[in-house]
């Protein structure tokens, strides 16, 4: 049996009792949350059991425990629930905290009779072994957090001295209190940095420890979640300001990197930080504190009150769970309080007071309100273009191009069918009606769309493998918006052209296209090996109550919201397009409506249309809709079963049973079957796995999914004669349960023609073979050309 590690957090149990504080407004967190919260507490207690650390482990039970009470006080209604998803946890906790309790008094006991027996002999030995650890720190440039907090915990914190390079406001909120810390925003740390500079740079209440600096045995910089000091210029500018250009003092042995940063010392001990929403790379937790222990608890409604603790006796009278939704429109007052961090400035400066009487965005697009000017002097005219059995261009091998499917006009490029006046008149042979039509487009006065614009741009600097910081629980958002910077047709028209199609009349006053312009700029413009969007969570937040705030989100759901947003921001209607000819049946003549009042890059990449087929069981009466989709959503087969993608397209393209159907011809309510049937394809496919259960579980199969050559002929019942091929470039995957878990995303960077990894501010390359698994949550595809 290994030994048990030194006692390092206290000298009794009333010290050690002291870091297990809960902070208030832990209270008032969500059910989900608190969950969440405890199992990742608990799991940090067996981490610690591991390494036989009784001191971790009795704070980190005690903190799980007193999570369950919360939850059980607060949440009456939900007792079933709290003890199914922790009943065998907090068994476990309520035996491993008697013994370590037991065990820790007696080591106090122990250690304190050593003391008043040999005093001098083991401050002897103590003090000789702490000299011999400090010793090694001298001559390391580079510590981690857990040397940083043997430091604390064995030297005058008096001689410690941290430089915070955090952003102000991030520092203000989040910082580490467990000595003196000077904020250096990264800002100020410019090539050709001195010490004296740096002494007009650093503003109050600071700049007193700088001036005082000399009286510090170790001064260690840190940022918010580096690993190497190496890899980022500014961290490099601040130590050779104190190694090389403060020539009043030798700081050789003083100066010190913490790797991992903040985020790291967060993890490791959280007691030691204002946090309340820990900005953690991996798990993405707030840390947390506990009470006592007390194994005869009774439910009392808290009123200043000490909390009672959770007992296993009264775990079976707990009653039935049940989820209760909350719905929050209310939205608050939009300020111009978007400060952006450290990146580049917004392209256009808004007014302000546009931001008024905004409204949560509408998916429904059919009712949207066209109040665009209309930008032609004459209508367009959609004419009959060809019948269902067509024979093929020679030339291409396709056959004639729906104009309506902009995306495909970059093969028309390559084939020389545009010309360089930007109109675009193809002229087909051999065309015969037999039944339905198709519309054409009389594009002679229309100006180019933004699609084929954009096919004749390229990025011209960058790679796009900058990371993102986790700003608190925010990964769902870091993995989105990595495979968004991988959509390479996005990323040219958000740098190259973007600003030309705002639509400041929209939900949003075009204030979320902004931010997110800003963010790919950053991604592929900037040097750094990662930045914060702090700017862009605060602008979705101010749109969206569930963004504001720093509880964990769904990721497939902030991307359908993005979209819809970047959309509304972008939308240009084309009033004066008038659809003549089109074919009801297929769903063309919806389909030109619903672009003529959706014209934007979002629409062109992003959206394709699908049919619902409701019928009666009894007569047989149907009713069809058509409507757009930006995403696939598609059913999973049952828990643990290996699976393709095709089976799960299948699955989501058979008939499914419906009750309470009110059939128009029967005049009542009968039971109903329900078909869809994917009508015509976009550019860019998106498909979401269905992992997450109405229940509260998670789908963890593994579905088979191709990466070069998805084929959806099998798949597509629409009129549409293009190619529909795709191959696989981005993946939002998802680990852990519903009640707590972390995004990362799996990017294909074409200019280098390799896969890389993206867990928040950490970027680097994985081997193919790695895509593939049972996290795989979002898909995104790209059609070939």
């Amino acid at each position: 049996m290994r030994n048990k590690k030194d006692l390092h957090l206290a000298t009794c149990m009333e010290e050690l009792q002291i870091k297990t504080k809960v902070p208030d407004k832990l209270k008032n967190l969500k059910l989900h949350v608190l969950n969440q919260k405890a199992k990742i507490i608990f799991d940090a207690a067996m981490e610690a059991n591991n390494e036989n650390d009784e001191e971790t482990v009795y704070i980190y039970l005690m903190k799980y425990c007193e999570i369950v009470q919360i939850m059980k006080n607060n949440f009456i209604d939900d007792t079933d629930y709290i003890v199914k998803m922790n009943s065998s946890s907090l068994r476990k906790s309520m035996q491993m905290l008697s013994h370590v309790k037991m065990s820790l008094e007696n080591r106090y006991k122990e250690k304190r009779e050593q003391e008043d027996n040999n005093p001098k002999i083991y401050s002897k030995q103590n003090g000789s072994h702490s000299n011999e650890k400090k010793k090694l720190f001298e001559f390391e440039s580079t510590i981690t957090n857990e040397n940083l907090l043997f430091l604390l915990n064995n030297t005058n914190r008096e001689k410690i001295c941290l430089l915070d390079t955090r952003p102000a406001d991030i520092f203000h909120k989040f910082k580490i209190i467990a000595c003196d810390v000077i904020n250096i925003p990264k800002e100020n740390l410019v090539p050709g940095l001195t010490a004296e500079m740096l002494t007009k740079t650093i503003k109050e209440p600071f700049r007193e420890k700088w001036m005082m600096r000399h009286k510090y045995d170790y001064i260690v910089i840190l940022d918010q979640g580096t690993e190497d000091i190496e890899d980022d210029p500014k961290l490099i500018n601040l130590r050779n300001a104190l190694l090389k250009w403060d020539i009043t003092r030798n700081n050789s042995k003083k100066v010190k990197f913490l790797k991992g940063g903040y985020e790291d010392f967060n993890h490791v001990c959280p007691w030691e930080t204002t946090q309340h929403q820990t900005i953690k790379s991996n798990m993405d937790v707030e840390p947390l504190s506990v009470t006592e222990l007390d194994p005869e608890p009774e439910y009392e409604e808290p009123e200043n009150k000490q909390v009672q603790y959770p007992s296993l006796d009264g775990l079976h009278n707990m009653t039935k769970y049940r989820l209760k939704p909350t719905v929050n429109n209310d939205l608050p007052d939009n300020k111009s309080k978007l400060n952006h961090i450290n990146n580049y400035s917004s392209e256009e400066e808004l007014d302000t007071q546009e931001l008024a009487q905004i409204e949560p965005p509408m998916f429904d697009r059919s009712t949207k309100p066209h109040d665009k000017i209309n930008q032609f002097t004459k209508p367009e005219i959609i004419k009959p273009l060809y019948k269902i059995n067509d024979e093929l261009d020679d030339e291409n091998n396709e056959l004639p191009y729906h104009i309506e499917e902009v995306e495909n006009r970059r093969l028309s490029l390559e084939n020389n069918i545009l010309e360089d006046n930007d109109s675009y008149t193809p002229e087909y042979i051999n065309q015969t009606r037999n039944s339905h039509s198709i519309p054409l487009i009389d594009r002679s006065t229309k100006p180019l769309d933004d699609l084929l614009i954009v096919s004749r741009t390229e990025i011209t600097s960058g790679d796009g493998l900058r990371g993102l910081l986790n700003l608190g629980n925010t990964c769902y958002m870091n993995s989105i918006l990595q495979c968004l910077s991988s959509t390479e047709d996005l990323v040219k028209y958000f740098i190259n052209i973007y600003s030309k199609s705002i639509n400041y009349k929209s939900i949003t006053k075009g204030l979320v296209a902004k931010e997110f312009s800003n963010v790919i700029k950053n991604l592929w413009l900037q040097s750094d090996r990662s930045f914060q969007c702090q700017k862009f969570k605060d602008t979705i937040g101010d749109f969206k109550e569930m963004f504001k705030h720093y509880d964990q989100q769904d990721s497939h759901e902030f991307l359908t919201i993005l979209l819809d947003w970047l959309h509304d921001d972008l939308n240009q209607p084309e009033d004066n397009r008038i659809i003549l000819g089109a074919s009801k049946e297929t769903g063309e003549e919806d389909w030109g409506h619903w672009t003529k009042a959706n014209n934007s890059i979002i629409q062109q990449l992003f959206y394709g249309q699908q049919k619902s087929t409701v019928s009666c069981d009894t007569c047989s009466e149907k009713s069809v809709t058509f409507e757009p989709f930006s995403s696939l959503s598609l059913p999973l087969p049952s828990e643990g079963k290996k699976c393709t993608l095709s089976d799960c397209l299948q699955l989501y393209l058979n008939g499914e049973s419906i009750c309470g159907w009110h059939c128009p011809k029967c005049k009542r309510t009968r039971d109903a079957t329900k078909k869809l049937d994917i009508m015509r394809l976009p550019p860019y496919l998106i498909i979401h796995l269905k992992r997450f259960s109405s229940n509260g579980y998670k789908k963890n199969s593994d579905v088979e999914f191709p990466k070069t050559d998805l084929d959806m002929s099998n798949f597509i019942n629409g009129i549409e004669h293009r190619n529909r091929k795709y191959y696989l470039y981005g993946v939002s995957n998802h680990s852990g349960s519903l009640d707590g878990g972390h995004y990362t995303a799996n990017c294909l960077k074409k200019s280098k023609n390799k896969w890389y990894k993206f867990d928040d501010v950490r970027v680097y390359g994985i081997d193919p073979s790695m895509i593939c698994s049972s996290e795989a949550y979002i898909l995104f595809y790209c059609r070939k050309h």
